[in-house]
Order: structure tokens, then sequence, then C-alpha cells
């Protein structure tokens, strides 16, 4: 009797420990299941976002994708909170936000809508800080920075020097610079405005022909001292020497400058006779070109036809092949009847160039049937020619033109004070008037 007392004391108690250990995991796996549902509630919880009156929400684990952002982190936007209307409130472009919003549910994908402008809309990215490197990226794929040098700056460690190099090479950093860029642009036309009076027919009389030659001559003077002046002193105050001497626009400089003091050291009879100087002087007409130098139009009119070669080299094949095939064409279909026009291939590929490019002079005509039918082929391919490469060249043309309109309107220029040997740290903002 009394070993039956004992074994059933020994099972309630075997049976009080199960139990104690039994509900002591149940609690265990209560705290754990509350500890997750207040974290799924958390995740879940939504975000009212409140911009210029048009209320978006989202989750709070969506803007936690990208904690750097300004809404991604709670510090960051916690300043535009209104806790009247338990929202967060801005003043932002509402089309622009949709793009953006869209940015973190997609977990990083950019699109711009049609109805906001590449400015604005990069405005906006840089307000929510999306960050640096999306910014870089999406820039690219929009066709900005494309192909680009970096936008620090080297600068001379003099401040003199730097001022003076800012002056001439980058004129909108300050209002001396803008004048030193007019006062060179100046020089450029009037240099060029000699350079066409001078072929005009002299006077018939002697004496106002001289002294309109003397004029023009002491004008030319005045220009070639600017012009060495500039790159005197560009030279001097630049801090890489050798990126100096690889820029193209310095040597169109060089060529400016360069027919002056041929005349002056080599201005012989002989060298006149052997044409020597007249091929000099053809280089006065690269002055022009200087003006590539102070309007971005032209840069970046430079800047397509560089990056558009292939484009522009496949429009040059086609007419080539375009051209020899419809000489030979024409040139047997019009050779009976106009021999003293089609007298043979190449005379004949003057009529096929001018009618491909669709410019029809008129001195050379078909007359036979064939011949016109082979004149309306050759300018029906010659718009094709032109015309499907186009559309490549003027996309790139837009891309550039854009970089340079952000560029401008953007207002900074990040440049590094710093010399060749020094390290490239200090970066200096400066605004563009």
């Amino acid at each position: 009797m009394r070993s039956a007392l004992r074994a059933t004391a020994c099972q309630d108690e075997e049976s009080s420990k199960r139990r104690n250990v039994i509900s002591r995991k149940y609690q265990q796996l209560s705290l754990k299941t509350a500890e997750r549902g207040k974290s799924s509630e958390k995740i879940w919880n939504r975000v009212k976002i409140n911009i210029s009156g048009m209320i978006f929400e989202t989750f709070e684990s969506t803007l936690a994708r990208f904690p750097d952002t300004l809404l991604g982190c709670p510090d960051k936007r916690r300043k535009y909170y209104d806790t009247q209307h338990e929202e967060y409130f801005f003043n932002r472009n509402r089309n622009a936000f949709d793009a953006i919003l869209f940015f973190y549910q997609s977990e990083g994908v950019l699109v711009r809508p049609e109805t906001v402008s590449l400015q604005n809309f990069y405005n906006e990215l840089e307000f929510f800080q999306v960050g640096k490197e999306v910014v870089e990226q999406y820039m690219k794929d929009e066709g900005i920075l494309v192909e680009k040098d970096p936008r620090d700056r080297v600068l001379p460690a003099s401040p003199a020097m730097r001022i003076i190099w800012l002056c001439f090479e980058y004129p909108h950093s300050s209002e001396y610079g803008k004048l030193l860029a007019c006062w060179s642009v100046l020089f450029i036309f009037i240099s060029i405005f000699v350079l066409c009076a001078e072929t005009l027919p002299p006077n018939a009389d002697e004496n106002i022909a001289r002294e309109t030659r003397l004029s023009y001559e002491a004008i030319e003077i005045a220009c070639v001292v600017w012009f060495t002046i500039e790159i005197i002193i560009r030279f001097i105050c630049c801090p890489q020497k050798q990126r100096f001497l690889k820029d193209f626009l310095n040597y169109i400089d060089l060529a400016a400058v360069l027919p002056f003091y041929t005349k002056l050291i080599l201005g012989s009879p002989e060298f006149d006779r052997l044409g020597v100087m007249n091929a000099f002087r053809l280089l006065r007409v690269c002055r022009i070109f200087k003006l590539s130098r102070h309007l971005e139009v032209l840069q970046v009119l430079g800047r397509t036809v560089v990056a558009t070669w292939r484009e522009l080299l496949m429009i040059l094949f086609f007419i080539i092949i375009s051209m020899i095939m419809f000489s030979g064409l024409t040139y047997y279909a019009e050779y009976e009847a106009q021999k003293d026009k089609f007298t043979s291939i190449p005379d004949t590929s003057w009529f096929v160039i001018v009618t491909l490019t669709n410019v029809g002079y008129g001195d050379a005509v078909p007359v036979t049937a064939l011949g016109k039918i082979l004149g309306t082929a050759c300018a029906l391919v010659g718009v094709l020619a032109i015309a499907l490469p186009s559309p490549v060249i003027a996309t790139r043309f837009k891309q550039f033109y854009n970089q340079e309109k952000l560029e401008r309107n953007q207002g900074i220029l990040v440049v590094s004070s710093s010399t060749a040997t020094a390290d490239r740290t200090d970066i200096t903002d400066i605004s563009l008037a």
C-alpha cells in the first residue's frame, strides 16, 4: 500500500514538472509571437506623405529599402512631420514625386514623367537625397554626363594665377571673366572682318587704297598681339601643362597667329612665288573657330560630330557607293544624247552627287527616259541615305545640349584648388552668375 502511494506521488510530481516545462515553453513562445507581432506591425505601418496637397501613402518597409535617403531615414524626415494632420508635408513637385515613390516601390527604378523637365526632376532627386551614385547613373541613362571628364577642375596654387585662369578658361565664373570673353569675341570678329575686307578690290585712288591697306595691317597687328597675349597668359597660368598641349582649341588659337609670324619671319619674294605664304594665309580662316571657346552651342555641335562619327561615316560611305553606281548607269544612259555634258563617269558623278544631296544646280540634267528614271531614283536614295541616320545624330545632339543646359541652370562649378604635385582634396564651390 505504501509503495503504491509512493508511486502515485512520484507520478504526480513528474506530471507537475512536465506541466511547468510546457507552461514555460508556451510563455516563451507567446513572448516571441508578441515580439513578431510588434515587429510586423512596425514593418507594415503606413506612412502618409502630403506633396503640395496630394496625399501619398506607402509602407514603412517600402521607404526603409533605401535608409540613406530623405524618406528612408526617420531622423531626416522628422522635421517635415505635421503633428496636427499626422503626415509628412513637402512643398514639392507632385508629378516628380510620383516617380520618386515608384523608385522605392520598384527597389531602384527611376522613370522621369514626360511632364517634368529634366532640370526639375534633377532638383527633386537632389532634394529627396536619392543618392549621388543613383543620380549619376540616371543622368547617364538620360544621355547626360556621357563621355565627359570629371567635373572637378584643377586650379593654380597662386591666388592671382587662379583668378586669371578662371577669367580666361571659365568666363562665367565672374563678371570680369564675362567682360574678358566679350573683349576676345570682339577681336575675333574684327579680325574676321579684316580678313574679308582685304579681298575687296582696291580703291581707284592710290592714296586711299594705301591708307586703307595700312589701316587693315594695323588692325591685324593689334588682333594678333591680343591673341598672342591670350595664348601666353593661358599657358603660364595653366596648372596642367600637358593637358593644355593636348587641347585642340589651343592649336586653333596657335593657327590664328601663325600666319602673321610666318610672314614676319619668312616674308620674302621667293616664298611668295612658291605659294607658301598663300598656304599660311589660309590658316587665318581658323580664327572663326576661336568662337567655339566662348559659344557653348558650337562646343555642343563639335562634341556631337565627334560622338556620331560612325553615323556620319556611314552616310558618307553610302553616298559614295550610290554615287559610283548611279554615275555609271547615268553615263551609259545619257552619253549618246549629251556627249558634251556627260563626257565620262567622273564628270557624271558631279550630277549624281548634286542629285543625292538634293541640291540640283541644273547645269546638267538628263533628257532620256531612262536617265530621268535614274535621276528620280538617285534623289530618293539620297533622301533615305541622309534621313535614316539623322535621328541618331539629332538624339545625340539633344543629349549634349541638355547636358550643357543642365550645367548652366545648375549654376555650380566644382573646382579643386591644388597643383599637379598637391593632393586633390580641396574642393571649392564657385557659383556662376
